[in-house]
């Protein structure tokens, strides 16, 4: 990931922030869950991993505390492609990035209202992504 030294070294951390809104982090690759939920938590985020799209499924049933998914394209049984067209479907106003290292243009999800992330993930534009997304401005 691009950028971790950005963020270290900013002087905008979580403190002082209102509290923290969740981010389902969705991905079959753990160390990638695991290293974006370590970013989020320091922008001031907290994080649940699922690490399959029918695990996201499972876990949006259960949990009401989610305010945004940021879900990788390129996962078995079910890609981040079939996860959009769900989520849409069952919580239509719930925000939602798709991680991709594929060619993927914001025409292939513009009526979805999704945005991507381009892998490898920058993370200055994961940063204003998830803001965007979640209605918050802040800088690196």
């Amino acid at each position: 990931m691009n950028g971790m030294g950005a963020i270290i070294s900013s002087s905008d951390t979580s403190k002082g922030r209102e509290a923290a809104r969740t981010v389902l982090v969705v991905d079959d690759n753990r160390d990638m869950v695991d290293s974006i939920g370590k970013v989020l938590e320091f922008l001031g985020y907290s994080s649940i991993p699922a690490y399959s799209a029918r695990e996201a499924c499972d876990l949006l049933d259960e949990a009401s505390n989610v305010d945004l998914v940021l879900s990788d394209v390129r996962m078995p049984d079910m890609d981040g492609f079939d996860l959009l067209r769900v989520l849409r479907h069952r919580f239509r106003s719930l925000p939602i990035i798709l991680m991709s290292g594929l060619a993927v243009t914001p025409d292939d999800i513009v009526p979805s209202g999704a945005a991507i992330l381009q892998k490898p993930i920058d993370m200055r534009e994961l940063q204003r992504l998830v803001e965007q997304k979640l209605g918050r401005n802040g800088d690196l």
